[in-house]
């Protein structure tokens, strides 16, 4: 092409560089073009680009300008996107070009057209009589035919909703249904001729109705915390928010945990409106997540639900976010783009100037923080839905407990009156252990080896279902072995318990009962989680033990027993946010019960029963928030965030020393430039609490600071010093702002 005939374009790539870069794309092109993609050679090889600036002022002749390939003659990423991205890059330290390669979805990262192929979806093909209803015995099959009733639905929408592909099929081996491709022409959702609403909702208490008014009251940017304990109904205020948003022809996006994305889930939003709903997570194939993507960008689904990353879809007029239960972990990335969606998603919010709602019965410390400064307007919600009372709390002294079999597996004699008493009574028990595996590691009694995982600095986790010594750090296992390695003793032992092993104690003292177990080594995915859940909602196990997978918002009307077997470990670390976490999770766990109509009882195994925090647990009259509020006053006296600021610098390679090397070399300099910086203060290069990890070894620096503004200077200028230096290609650098999680 002429030089004459092109564009000098700006582009931004997925490679650690804090750069743009000239090229050139054939045909005049204007703003329009700003975030199309664009396929580059870039160091002899060809990777997608996004277009950041066109016509920008360069030093360089035209004709020494690279061409590009141009993918999307308009960009499909909406201006909130790219200001939100751009601000993430900016306040986490990270190149943009890497910012976006998170943000995309993979067939679009990958160079893939925008734009639909074959959708799947099921339709009935006639409505069977009540003959043909008569004999056919599956209840799931009966229920899909009601649904189907409704119209056509895709496939993937029905997977979600907890029906498998076996009962689709059998619909259509029947005749009943039809499998068909809904590439057709969708209407925007902003153009359905039918109700918003499928169903009536329910009556809103009075405190639900206040929140409901507050939010919808404001046609602007606004941050709400909805301080709802267990079972008071927050979803109920979010879809009452959500049909008043869509009543305004505008969107909804809400984020949620990943454990949280259960047919349960889904169920409610699909039941409530004849708005589509669209979806994003990790369950899906990548073409699902870009029909969920161009869904949005297009206007066709008014509901978006799903995980962080969902943050990033383009959405039309949206008019409004919702990040359920807050305070979870996963809305922070812990590797690459080391972004947190909260805050993202206010900046997102701003943007396009409505209000966000962050829900949970256990607010994060900065969230409480954010109240108290009037940044953010707290909604209380104190009644549980259903006229369902809080669960009476009972601490059992494990000191003053004989040491039996069922102790040493973590079940108290105490503990095993009360579940056997419940259960008599045809109630169910909740047995809460957040550690999986049999037991919590092997140690060989003849001289004391204990067996470590060789790539990472981990003990291995006894799985004796699997008959495996297995690392939860890198997933390495080998099978259990007869004999010490180190002196050929067969004396080996177990020392701690987990899930497994409390099953498996339990089996043996109630034959004649129901045991289900929920942890990540026996439910690997949503619909193995689905039908265990389902299982013990129906009634078919009366004793349920899991770890947190059991702590996220699940109703089990018929619970009225929760037994919390081991709070200690969660007492006492070198971590400021253990205490927050431990009262979060605890908090959490103790709403599973009474959730119905009869009434719950919570009981805590602890060897520490003055502990302050379990006292807390336990009163009455002491709120989520009384604790939150005792542990900001200790976060204040500490100078520990949210009243400071910090940041991890860090480093991890295979070799140790280049490792270490690097990182005290970088502390060298920076403590060199650190008097350009007032109230900042950076410790000396320490390990990672696991050094090795996977084979590579980690180190990190903390840097705290008073001032947001000063911190973010002062990483830039440590960003900038390792721009200027060659690192070896096995040396990886990174900037986590603002961690949950210490090193």
């Amino acid at each position: 092409m002429k030089d004459s005939d092109c564009t000098i374009v700006n582009v931004v790539i997925n490679r650690p560089l804090q750069k743009k870069f000239a090229y050139k794309i054939e045909g005049k092109a204007g703003v329009e073009c700003i975030g199309s993609r664009v396929e580059v050679n870039f160091a002899g090889s060809n990777c997608i680009g996004i277009i950041t600036d066109v016509n920008p002022e360069i030093n360089l002749p035209v004709s020494k300008i690279k061409k590009a390939k141009l993918l999307d003659k308009t960009s499909f990423i909406s201006e909130d996107i790219k200001k939100v991205l751009e601000f993430g890059s900016a306040f986490y330290q990270y190149p943009l070009g890497q910012c976006y390669n998170v943000a995309l979805p993979k067939m679009l990262r990958d160079g893939k057209p925008f734009a639909y192929e074959n959708i799947p979806a099921i339709e009935l093909q006639s409505v069977p009589d009540e003959d043909a209803l008569a004999k056919i015995r599956s209840q799931e099959q009966l229920k899909l035919i009601e649904i189907l009733k409704n119209g056509t639905i895709r496939r993937k929408e029905l997977r979600e909703r907890g029906f498998s592909s076996q009962t689709e099929n059998a619909l259509i081996k029947k005749g009943i249904a039809k499998l068909i491709n809904l590439q057709t022409e969708q209407k925007r959702f902003t153009e359905i001729e039918l109700p918003i609403l499928k169903e009536n909702p329910p009556v809103p208490n009075i405190e639900q109705q206040n929140a409901i008014l507050s939010i919808t009251s404001t046609n602007e940017f606004g941050v709400f915390l909805l301080n709802g304990i267990t079972g008071s109904g927050k979803t109920e205020v979010y879809l009452r928010v959500i049909e008043e948003v869509l009543k305004q022809g505008k969107a909804a996006l809400v984020l949620v945990p990943e454990i949280a994305l259960t047919p349960q889930t889904f169920n409610r939003f699909y039941r409530r409106f004849n708005i589509p709903v669209s979806s994003m997570h990790s369950a899906l194939t990548d073409r699902e997540r870009l029909d969920a993507y161009i869904d949005m960008q297009s206007g066709k689904s008014g509901i978006l639900i799903g995980t962080r990353t969902a943050l990033f879809t383009p959405i039309p007029n949206l008019g409004l976010i919702i990040i359920d239960e807050e305070h979870d972990s996963s809305f922070k990335q812990s590797d690459s783009f080391r972004y947190h969606a909260r805050s993202l998603g206010i900046i997102r919010a701003k943007e396009n100037n409505c209000p966000i709602i962050l829900g949970s019965a256990t607010p994060s410390l900065e969230s409480v923080y954010n109240v108290k400064k009037g940044i953010y307007k707290k909604l209380d919600l104190t009644i549980r839905a259903g006229g369902a009372s809080l669960p009476d709390f009972q601490i059992i002294d494990l000191r003053n407990e004989p040491l039996t079999e069922g102790l040493k597996t973590g079940v108290s004699e105490t503990l095993e009156k009360e579940i056997g008493e419940e259960t008599a009574k045809g109630n169910q028990v909740m047995l809460f252990l957040n550690r999986r595996g049999y037991a919590h590691h092997m140690v060989c009694h003849n001289c004391g080896h204990v067996f470590m995982c060789p790539h990472c600095d981990n003990l291995l986790t006894v799985h004796k279902g699997l008959n495996r010594l297995k690392c939860h750090m890198c997933e390495n296992n080998i099978p259990i072995p007869k004999v010490c390695p180190n002196c050929q003793s067969d004396a080996l032992f177990e020392q701690g318990f987990g899930t497994e092993q409390v099953s498996d104690y339990l089996k043996t003292r109630y034959p004649d009962i129901g045991i289900e177990r929920i942890d990540r080594d026996v439910v690997t995915t949503k619909a193995q989680l689905e039908s265990r859940l389902n299982r013990i909602t129906s009634g078919k196990f009366q004793i349920v033990i899991g770890t947190q997978m059991l702590a996220k918002g699940h109703d089990f009307p018929n619970v009225t027993l929760v037994g919390i077997l081991d709070i200690d470990s969660s007492l006492f670390s070198d971590d400021f946010r253990s205490l927050e976490n431990a009262a979060q999770l605890l908090t959490q766990v103790s709403g599973r019960s009474g959730r119905g109509n009869k009434k719950g009882r919570v009981i805590i195994q602890t060897h520490h029963k003055d502990n302050l925090l379990i006292n807390q647990l336990i009163n009455p009259e002491c709120s989520y928030l009384n604790i939150a509020e005792d542990l900001l006053k200790t976060r204040k006296n500490l100078m520990l965030p949210p009243y400071t600021y910090q940041a991890f610098i860090l480093s991890n390679s295979s070799e140790r020393i280049t490792a270490f090397s690097f990182l005290n070399k970088l502390h060298s300099e920076l403590i060199s430039v650190l008097n350009k910086y007032s109230n900042i203060a950076i410790t000396p290069v320490m390990s990672d609490k696991m050094e090795k990890q996977q084979n590579r070894y980690h180190f990190h620096m903390l840097v705290t600071c008073l001032s947001r503004k000063t911190l973010n200077m002062f990483l830039t200028e440590v960003r900038n010093i390792v721009a200027e230096q060659s690192l070896s290609q096995d040396l990886r650098f990174a900037i986590e702002v603002d961690p949950i999680i210490m090193c």
